[in-house]
């Protein structure tokens, strides 16, 4: 490579040091965060695990609600039972709300998962609370919205919440301090391949 090329290139990423390193001295602050991982595309649930076994490989305690979801053995649900009690774990399971159709019985699970929802949000010894699929329930009505944020709102200083699915809603992209959304470009389903373990659930 030419010398003159090697030479920009190390100017560049002198820069690009100078400002990574002045956003890290800005950032002082230290509480817990809300996450919003929302879109069309594949990934907001595997994103959210992601993070969720990150906190569990620092030792920490996580609660997960998975809203919908559930009827279904899936990997990443089975690889957290040997983490114990440091996991606090619900599923609604009822399914997919266009298998159910029956609002009522959905509005009923989905107020019983928010009781365990709430139970994780109240408690300070949980660092990383995940609520899988929760827009789907503010969406469709199952769950009041404004309760849903104070609780969010009221949890511990230092616990961070992930929330994921399509469609959030305006009030809840206002209070998160992080948001995600991933683009639907192309998915193997569309062109008819089958779901498949690991890959899919």
């Amino acid at each position: 490579m030419d010398e003159s090329v090697k030479q920009r290139h190390q100017t560049r990423m002198q820069r690009k040091k100078a400002v990574v390193d002045a956003a890290i001295g800005r950032a002082t602050e230290q509480r817990g965060i809300v996450i919003v991982i929302t879109g069309n595309g594949k990934g907001k649930t595997t994103s959210a695990f992601g993070t969720l076994f990150r906190a569990l490989g620092h030792g920490q305690r996580v609660g997960l609600v998975q809203f919908i979801k559930g009827t279904r053995s899936t990997g990443e649900v089975a690889a957290l039972e040997p983490f114990g009690e440091s996991v606090d774990y619900h599923a609604m399971a009822t399914g997919f709300t266009w298998e159910t159709q029956n609002w009522e019985a959905d509005q009923r699970a989905a107020e019983m998962a928010w009781v365990h929802a709430e139970r994780m949000l109240s408690d300070a010894s949980r660092s990383l609370v995940v609520l899988d699929e929760l827009t789907y329930m503010l969406k469709y009505g199952y769950l009041n919205t404004e309760r849903v944020l104070e609780a969010i709102a009221a949890r511990p200083e230092l616990q961070s919440v992930i929330v994921t699915g399509r469609a959030a809603k305006p009030e809840l992209l206002e209070i998160a301090d992080t948001i995600s959304e991933l683009a639907d470009v192309r998915h193997a389903f569309k062109a008819g391949v089958q779901a498949q373990a690991g890959i899919d659930f």
